[in-house]
């Protein structure tokens, strides 16, 4: 999925973060609408969906008729019942794939890469029984990223912190040595719209799925994650600034209340 996402965003990386917004908004839209169509029984939801227009003139019609009108709102609410009913299962299979393209969306648009000169924090979070005061737990930096402070040992807190500081743009690395390992981890330090890893963890299920192609801790580290302050990032859409998955939402669901006309959909 991430490999498929990359190669699909591709030509928004550079600086075109709002048109990938706006590309991938209109393609889930569009396979949502096709998902709904597929697997819902369109005739029945058009019935359901009839009766209630027709309910809903019976109410103009009798209108000083306070039984008639309310036996029409009793029809209403149990013809929306029956539609809700419908779209139970369709809904229940567009789950899967929204969740992951919202993943996938969330590792390229929640967090901006650091700029040159910029500074981050590094927490390392250490499993519990680790004396932090004695264990060995360093940090060093590669080209392109400079130590702006020495280590921070917080026991309460379970974690390790280092400021870092960027030096020149690119994909850079920091490396964690935790007294029998060395933990390479990624610094993005770019403006492209590429998946950024803030998080990183030890190899599980959960992590698969919702931080995937992230590289992860080994098993026997006495790290049990490490998470880097990235600003994150927001759509400036001139009337208003809004986080990557408001934008998402309102503009795919817009796009498929403009498609279902296309496409016939109940």
């Amino acid at each position: 999925m991430t490999g498929f996402f990359s190669l699909l965003l591709k030509p928004f990386e550079n600086g075109h973060a709002h048109a990938g917004m706006l590309f991938i908004s209109l393609l889930t839209g569009a396979v949502m609408l096709f998902l709904f169509k597929l697997t819902s029984n369109q005739e029945a939801m058009k019935q359901v969906k009839n009766k209630i227009s027709a309910y809903f003139l019976e109410m103009r019609l009798y209108k000083d008729d306070i039984s008639t009108v309310m036996a029409s709102q009793r029809r209403i609410l149990r013809a929306n019942m029956q539609y809700m009913k419908l779209a139970v299962i369709p809904a229940v299979v567009m789950i899967v794939p929204v969740v992951l393209i919202l993943i996938q969306l969330d590792l390229r648009y929640s967090h901006m890469g650091l700029g040159v000169g910029s500074t981050a924090i590094v927490k390392a979070h250490v499993a519990e029984g680790v004396d932090l005061m004695t264990h060995p737990i360093h940090l060093r930096a590669s080209e392109g990223i400079e130590k702006a402070s020495p280590a921070v040992r917080i026991p309460a807190l379970g974690e390790v912190d280092w400021k870092i500081r960027v030096t020149k743009p690119g994909v850079h690395e920091v490396i964690l040595a935790d007294g029998t390992d060395e933990i390479n981890l990624p610094i993005f330090a770019t403006t492209r719209s590429i998946p950024i890893y803030s998080k990183f963890a030890k190899g599980s299920l959960f992590e698969s799925i919702f931080n995937p192609g992230a590289p992860r801790l080994p098993v026997e580290s006495v790290l049990s994650s490490v998470e880097i302050s990235y600003p994150e990032m927001s759509f400036n859409w001139r009337v208003i600034h809004l986080s990557w998955f408001w934008s998402f939402l309102i503009i795919s669901m817009a796009f498929g209340v403009i498609l279902k006309f296309v496409f016939k959909v109940e």
